[in-house]
């Protein structure tokens, strides 16, 4: 009867293998753990680099190394952002913190980043900033977005910045920002609210003047803006999960794509020459190419979800929502393997048949606690019990009771490898995690009889 019991929880055990990898995985970034990310030509060389606030500092990133740029931000960094704001032809760099909302531009001195003038104070924290100059007047006025989900335009006049147009209050906004959709030279504001609006203000003499106006189906979760040399698109999928999407032509907004996208995710962003990255809690993290009536699939990666990214030097970047920022690479073969959270890579051999992983035994009993017995055949003891690794029939004894492996027992140059199945027996379990491509071996403590 106990061998029976410990022969029904082992196939319990089967039961929840986890599924094989993704052609892509994430990579930690440590460098950016908590921090709030700008890409853009800081120095204005067609270079663009990775700017990143964390805390009271501010600092580019350089082959995975940090350079300083600000030291003692008014407040903790919540929001970065780079354009002209002075009209002197160079960049500044625009920090806004949740200290109060404080918005401060430095500018480059002799190499060294100095705030001009006193920070100006919104009194609720920067969620996100864009520079952009709505009135072509050469001075950079300033777009921002707060954590109340309220945007606002702040007009630069002369170096100096001054409240000019607010969302309407008690609208959550989901998304805003700028696209020159007419080609006149300078940008228009598109926003669009949670309550299902989206709205075009186009500068008009010393206003913003309503340019087009829309009421989609449900909700809005997402705003994406496609810049087009000659065609500009902005987009909205709602909680329907219908896309919609608009362009000006001859002179009118015109719809350019109206169907279902169920396969999208709550939040998208859009990559120039890649698609429409995809974050859903559902499916994980997809890329996708956007068609007239429907968008394809080009990758997925489960079991991910993040709620910003960005694309740089080829790659996609994403926050998670523990505020920690990965790497999208393409995956390989070579999986990192732990032992609850120490690595245990460099001492173990794995090989990957067809997806399927197996460990060499040997390499690994010393870390699980077991004892071979004998020097002929593969024997073990592990507290009190008795295990036996029958390669020829494919089989695991565990005190004395013959259990039949699902995947094969290999022999390789005389060595053991097996599958994740046969762990449990020892008193551990396999945790595979995909989209980051780690094995990791987890005790469960007195599971067996």
């Amino acid at each position: 009867m106990r061998k029976y019991i410990i022969f029904l929880m082992f196939l319990m055990l089967l039961q929840a293998q986890p599924a094989r990898a993704s052609n892509y995985i994430a990579v930690d970034v440590p460098a950016l753990q908590d921090a709030v990310v700008v890409v853009s030509d800081l120095y204005g060389k067609g270079e663009e680099s990775l700017i990143f606030g964390r805390g009271l500092s501010v600092s580019v990133l350089a082959d995975d190394t940090a350079l300083p740029l600000i030291e003692g931000a008014s407040g903790r960094v919540s929001a970065l952002a780079v354009g002209d704001v002075n009209g002197d032809l160079r960049n500044e760099l625009l920090v806004g913190t949740d200290s109060g909302g404080a918005l401060s531009f430095y500018a480059n001195r002799n190499g060294q980043w100095e705030r001009q003038g006193q920070p100006y104070y919104l009194w609720e924290t920067i969620r996100s900033l864009e520079v952009h100059d709505f009135n072509n007047d050469g001075w950079g006025d300033v777009l921002v977005l707060t954590a109340k989900g309220e945007a606002k335009v702040l007009l630069s006049l002369e170096g100096s910045l001054s409240p000019f147009w607010n969302s309407k209050a008690g609208e959550a906004v989901v998304g805003a920002a700028a696209m020159d959709i007419d080609h006149d030279g300078y940008p228009e504001l598109i926003y669009a609210l949670r309550s299902g609006y989206i709205a075009v203000l186009k500068w008009d003499s010393e206003d913003f003047s309503v340019l087009w106006e829309n009421y989609p189906w449900g909700s809005v979760e997402s705003l994406v803006l496609i810049p087009h040399q000659t065609s500009p698109e902005w987009l909205v999928v709602t909680s329907q999960k219908m896309l919609y999407g608009w362009r000006l032509r001859d002179g009118e907004v015109v719809s350019s794509r109206l169907f279902e996208g169920s396969e999208l995710g709550e939040n998208l962003f859009y990559a120039s020459g890649e698609g429409i990255l995809s974050f859903s809690r559902k499916t994980g993290i997809s890329l996708f190419s956007l068609g007239t009536t429907s968008v394809t699939e080009k990758w997925r990666v489960p079991g991910l979800y993040g709620n910003q990214a960005f694309y740089h030097g080829g790659d996609f970047y994403f926050k998670d929502e523990n505020n920690a920022y990965h790497l999208l690479v393409q995956g390989s073969t070579q999986w990192r393997v732990f032992l609850h959270e120490q690595e245990i890579t460099a001492s173990l051999d794995v090989l990957n048949r067809d997806g399927e992983l197996f460990y060499c035994l040997p390499d690994l009993s010393g870390h699980l606690g077991l004892i071979r017995v004998g020097e002929s055949g593969w024997h073990y003891t592990q507290d009190g019990h008795y295990i036996e690794i029958d390669l020829e029939r494919g089989v695991v004894g565990y005190d004395g009771l013959m259990i039949p492996m699902e995947q094969p027992l290999l022999d390789v140059e005389g060595l053991p490898y097996i599958s994740a199945e046969v762990f449990p027996l020892f008193g551990w379990r396999v945790e595979l995690d995909p989209s980051r491509q780690h094995v990791v071996f987890v005790h469960n403590w007195g599971w067996w009889l």
